[in-house]
């Protein structure tokens, strides 16, 4: 062999290939049993050194070898079989792909062989509990690649820029980031052919043509193409697709040679503040439990990132959840089987977290004032399981931004090139009266006033609050709800809507919204609410009451609701103070019957939505037994004192 290259015996598994004290150690699994082996590369190599695995080393369909001998000029390697070279799906590193939506071909890839060293100091996970937490989800790439970011333009869009955001980030009293997927892949994909015409114009960032023109996409009626020089592969902005999922995205580093110190550096930052770093993984149904759990431990050992939230393969939570060493992160997924998983005792701590669409779906139908949405509403905001956390949101990745909640009833997916087919028809949004952008301040008064009471549903709900960077200060995707492909001003977060119109308050509003939800335990508990007054203090935990104190309207054609939270029931709180919460979605005002608090208590009103500059400062209430809430607005309301407890004389002895 070259290079006085030899082959050694070695036991399978792990997969991968790394260096050992004699030489390289490879295990990895092909598609067929023979014309297997590896090429090794030097820097600057472009043919390499070419080594086929002997049958003494096969085990199945993975070979498994030691190569001994002068290894240590080879750099990188890649896989072949009969001939083609492929990606070690095991990688922990892949050269090739640093310029974002270049067209490289998997031969032209190189898989790198040493890691580099990293310093971790005192790094510790924050381990935050799902009551103490606040999700930020973000796009990498997206949250900081507009000009209009402040950065400095090779920061944009990188791991580095995405650090110079945190003590933005920390101010909004976030505990968890979520990054939408961060693995290494080929953003380019084949656009979609249908039955009907699939044209559409395509903004810059969209479409890499491969003859470097412009133009439309032509399909006839059957799905040929028509003009073949005008089809372009469309980027996948967002990555939920296969990938190399051990190694880090290196178009999102300033630095390509080194993007996973600059991943480290993220996550190190992070935890110094006090954020937890979730990443999102999408797995096909096939993945096997090697791949999937292996991807993972990698990301939580060698990257000390704090959770995942799976995608895709419905099998690949249980995988997850069944890996004693991934025991302690947090797993997100839709559901779990809790039955399997802890044999039907609560957990000490919880690690799982369900990632459903229900709140969101039942605070959107309140938030428009649709009938029969009442009884869901008052549900999804008592969600609060025993065996996970529940991760609530009223806008995700997918469909419309808050600022579009409110400004659009239909989407606007033109540019997406697939003839505005893509993307949900059930938006469950109202527009306030015009559709889309307007001046009319009236309009937009209303519309600022829907996002503080999202806002206000979202961090008074039981569950854990989650928002998508940028929707705290009226990031706007102009109607798009599905901008997969949109590398460009859609999907990139505008941060000049920070300084614009309302939205300055909006985000002041929800920091103030933020610091009431954690200095309260009463308001994130740990444990569902039993609605019952399980203390013989007088109220129940939570009780829910309407014009008449203690008897709600739960009919179908009720839109609004009291909620009382009792502070007595908690310790933890030194003033022990109770909350009433008004949402009254009519459009007509409401007078709510407030209830009588324990003597020596008085309430006040905390915040108002109705009132743009209102950011929880207490005022006082003349009369004690009601409260006046516009239409579509919230109240909170603040029961502040120290109540006077009653001494009850006993009777006298008789003579």
């Amino acid at each position: 062999m070259k290079n006085n290259l030899k082959q050694a015996a070695s036991r399978p598994y792990p997969m991968g290939v790394s260096r050992t004290s004699k030489g390289i150690r490879v295990c990895a699994a092909y598609k067929g049993k023979k014309d297997c082996g590896i090429v090794l590369f030097r820097n600057s190599d472009k043919k390499g050194t070419r080594i086929l695995f002997s049958e003494n080393s096969r085990y199945g369909k993975v070979f498994c070898s030691e190569i001994v001998g002068e290894t240590d000029e080879f750099t990188g390697y890649m896989l072949y079989e009969n001939g083609e070279l492929f990606v070690d799906p095991y990688a922990f590193y892949i050269d090739g792909l640093d310029r974002w939506g270049k067209n490289v071909e998997p031969e032209n890839l190189r898989c790198r062989l040493d890691e580099t060293e990293y310093d971790w100091g005192q790094d510790k996970p924050p381990l935050t509990k799902y009551e103490d937490s606040f999700v930020y989800t973000l796009h990498v790439r997206g949250y900081t690649k507009a000009p209009s970011s402040g950065l400095e333009l090779k920061k944009r869009g990188t791991y580095k820029g995405l650090i110079e955001k945190i003590p933005y980030i920390k101010s909004l009293g976030v505990t968890a980031v979520e990054l939408m997927p961060t693995y290494e892949m080929n953003v380019l994909d084949i656009p979609k052919l249908g039955n009907g015409s699939n044209s559409g114009n395509m903004p810059e960032g969209s479409f890499l043509n491969d003859n470097r023109t412009s133009g439309k996409i032509v399909v006839s009626d059957n799905g040929l193409i028509q003009k073949g020089n005008s089809v372009r592969q469309k980027i996948n902005f967002w990555g939920y697709k296969e990938g190399y999922y051990f190694a880090p995205r290196t178009a999102y580093a300033m630095d390509s040679q080194n993007a996973d110190l600059e991943f480290k550096d993220m996550v190190r930052m992070m935890h110094k503040n006090g954020i937890e770093v979730i990443m999102q993984f999408y797995f096909n149904d096939n993945a096997s439990e090697d791949l999937v759990c292996g991807a993972i431990r990698h990301w939580v050992f060698n990257y000390h990132i704090d959770g995942v939230h799976l995608k895709g393969s419905y099998t690949a939570p249980g995988m997850v959840c069944a890996d004693p060493a991934l025991s302690d992160i947090k797993i997100w997924y839709y559901g779990f089987d809790y039955g399997r998983i802890y044999g039907g005792k609560a957990p000490a701590v919880r690690t799982l977290g369900e990632f459903k669409p229900d709140f969101m779906y039942a605070s959107r139908r309140f938030l428009k004032g649709d009938d029969n949405s009442l009884g869901d509403f008052i549900k999804a905001m008592l969600n609060n399981n025993a065996e996970s956390g529940c991760i609530n949101y009223i806008c995700d990745y997918e469909g419309f931004r808050l600022a579009d909640l409110v400004s659009y009833e239909h989407k606007r997916n033109e540019t997406n090139g697939e003839n505005n087919g893509d993307g949900t028809v059930n938006n469950l949004s109202w527009n306030c009266g015009i559709e889309g952008k307007t001046r009319k301040t009236a309009i937009l008064e209303l519309r600022a006033k829907q996002i503080r009471n999202a806002l206000t549903m979202l961090m008074f709900s039981q569950g854990t609050p989650m928002i998508f960077g940028g929707d705290e200060f009226g990031n706007s995707q102009d109607g798009n709800n599905n901008p997969y492909c949109q590398d460009n001003a859609t999907g990139w977060v505008d941060w000049s809507q920070a300084e614009k119109g309302f939205n300055p308050g909006i985000t002041e509003y929800l920091k103030a919204l933020v610091k009431l939800r954690f200095k309260y335990k009463i308001l994130h508990e740990s444990k569902a609410f039993k609605l019952m007054d399980y203390k013989a203090c007088g109220y129940p935990d939570l009780s829910y009451h309407g014009i008449e104190a203690w008897r709600p309207d739960l009919s179908n054609y009720s839109h609004s609701i009291g909620m009382l939270y009792c502070g007595l029931y908690e310790k933890a709180d030194k003033e022990q103070d109770f909350f009433y919460v008004a949402y009254n979605m009519h459009w007509n005002p409401v007078t709510f019957a407030l209830p009588k608090l324990p003597d020596g208590m008085t309430w006040h009103v905390l915040g108002d939505t109705d009132t743009a500059s209102d950011n929880l400062k207490m005022h006082s209430v003349k009369d004690q037994t009601k409260i006046a809430c516009a239409e579509r607005s919230v109240k909170i309301l603040i029961g502040v004192g120290k109540p006077i407890k009653k001494t009850v004389k006993k009777a006298g002895k008789t003579k």
